[in-house]
């Protein structure tokens, strides 16, 4: 059994490859069922995983599209134009 970096700690990168292996060793008619099991197990979690990772990454780009609130200019009035007219 090939050994992977920690499950949490992998990049996206790395957990798409680690889940092409196990794809490939499920695929082998020479994988006993326990091995099978524990390569599911292992698949999910870096699944969930590599999820949390994408939606991080959604919820980043996002607030860099968001632009940012106008600084204090909001709570200062503006100055009240009158557009009356009057000779007197």
């Amino acid at each position: 059994m090939c050994a992977s970096p920690k499950k949490d700690k992998m990049t996206f990168e790395q957990a798409t490859a680690r889940l092409e292996d196990i794809v490939e060793r499920i695929d082998s008619p020479e994988t006993g069922l326990e091995e099978m099991i524990s390569l599911v197990e292992e698949g999910l979690k870096l699944i969930r995983n590599s999820r949390k990772l994408l939606n991080d990454a959604e919820l980043r780009i996002r607030q860099l599209e968001t632009p940012a609130p106008a600084p204090a200019a909001a709570a200062t009035p503006a100055p009240q134009c009158d557009d009356s007219f009057s000779l007197i």
